[in-house]
């Protein structure tokens, strides 16, 4: 058990925000997806999504996960990753956001490699709470991860810290199928966390939810 916890700490999540100038969103499409692409064949990768949000047209969302930070750091010294970081010069609205993430809840089947590659609904909700409520927005919402993986359909339902921000958090959820996350939005538990989480917030709940589109395939 010691052991599967140290690998768990080793692992290293990002999400990451490129946002591009309206005229460039298809050069910064394909060199995303050539990193994106490019890192599938990596031994040390265990996940690289790449996403698109409604009403976000030249925003783009990476989600990824390594082995370790030696593995990422062999993955931004290839040739795909520097096209990817080039986008900065003249392509971009503002520079690459990149948040490492500590998941709270981490799971053993956090350490194998996400090959499934399989069209699931996701959502990604970057939060950002009132300052001083950032330890009880976690431990509320500790329980309630737990809840969420064992609703039907659930195929992960990750929550993190974004590291050195006390007051922003990502949750990352999947779910088989679009009615799987209606009949969870539904449920009376869900309605209740979310009044209860709701004052924390420094936005209504909703306002945070990127609703967002895998692209990674195309």
């Amino acid at each position: 058990m010691e052991t599967l916890n140290q690998d768990l700490k080793k692992i290293i999540t990002l999400f990451v925000k490129v946002a591009a100038k309206p005229a460039s969103a298809e050069i910064a499409k394909k060199a995303l997806l050539d990193d994106v692409h490019g890192a599938w064949t990596e031994p040390g990768n265990f996940k690289m999504e790449l996403y698109s949000a409604l009403g976000q047209p030249e925003n783009y969302y990476l989600f990824e996960r390594w082995e370790s930070q030696e593995a990422l750091e062999a993955h931004f010294a290839q040739p795909y990753t520097a096209g990817a970081f080039a986008l900065q010069d003249g392509h971009l609205k503002e520079d690459i956001q990149m948040n490492y993430l500590t998941d709270l809840l981490p799971r053993p089947q956090d350490l194998k490699s996400d090959d499934s590659r399989k069209a699931f609904t996701t959502l990604i909700v970057p939060f950002e709470v009132k300052a001083g409520y950032g330890n009880e927005f976690a431990e509320l919402f500790k329980a309630f991860v737990s809840s969420v993986r064992n609703e039907p359909g659930n195929v992960d339902f990750n929550f993190h810290r974004v590291d050195g921000q006390e007051d922003k958090f990502v949750l990352y959820e999947r779910w088989r199928a679009q009615e799987f996350l209606d009949q969870h939005n539904q449920l009376q538990a869900t309605s209740d966390f979310v009044a209860q989480v709701g004052p924390m917030l420094t936005a209504p709940v909703y306002d945070f939810v990127l609703f967002s589109k895998d692209i990674s395939e195309y």
